[in-house]
């Protein structure tokens, strides 16, 4: 059971967080959205300050301060567990695989034929997997550890959570499509459907092992195979 803090005069009464309505879940998120948007409009710096340092500071630090001040809770309420690390990790890995299979095929379909995109001359493949995992770890504590993890918590409702915590994840792609994607068509509702895949994907692996590392993995190996061959 997930808790927050009600200081009283003699001490803290510590309440479910179930017992109040999931109105904050949406503050939450919207606050977050507000500030992303700001940054990705009024703000151009280089990726690699997006990635490590904006994203940690918008997404993962009001998450961290929330769990502290309010709830009181661990960093294992968010999915940052060691449990069954190595289960989780290899079933990660294979899921990642197969979504990196699907991409491969997809562009071969897309460019009738094998290609490496531009990005890659001026990215080295660690530079780009790096990347990719400071998005994924940012992303899943934000969209999977916290919101979906929340709103199961509140309402008990498993396929509402999924839904609705995707659409919140998709809907935080918006200012990157805005502002730096220029996709249309095709590859625009292949962004949105694989965002959606992604979101629904993840949650299920997150509740069913309560921790984040599948679906950090799965992230990892999808934004991977994004930049290189979509």
């Amino acid at each position: 059971m997930i808790y927050m803090a009600k200081k009283k005069q003699n001490g803290v009464q510590k309440l479910p967080i179930s017992h109040i309505t999931t109105e904050w879940i949406f503050q939450f998120w919207a606050w977050q959205l507000l500030a992303w948007m700001l940054y990705r409009y009024f703000l151009k710096f280089p990726e690699w300050i997006d990635e490590f340092i904006v994203k940690p500071m918008v997404f993962v630090l009001p998450v961290l301060w929330y769990l502290s001040k309010r709830e009181h809770s661990r960093l294992a309420s968010v999915g940052i567990t060691k449990k069954n690390f190595w289960k989780n990790f290899a079933i990660g890995c294979a899921v990642g695989f197969v979504f990196m299979i699907e991409g491969f095929v997809i562009s071969i379909l897309k460019h009738h034929g094998f290609q490496f995109p531009v990005i890659v001359t001026s990215y080295s493949f660690i530079s780009i997997l790096f990347l990719s995992l400071a998005t994924s770890i940012s992303e899943e504590i934000l969209f999977r550890g916290f919101f979906f993890s929340r709103l199961l918590t509140q309402t008990k409702k498993v396929w509402y959570s999924v839904i609705v915590s995707t659409l919140l994840f998709m809907a935080f792609h918006i200012p990157v499509l805005v502002t730096s994607l220029n996709l249309q068509g095709t590859s625009l509702v292949l962004f949105f459907w694989t965002t959606m895949v992604i979101g629904i994907v993840n949650s299920i692996f997150y509740y069913t092992s309560e921790s984040l590392v599948t679906p950090v993995l799965v992230h990892l190996f999808w934004n991977v195979t994004a930049t290189l061959f979509l």
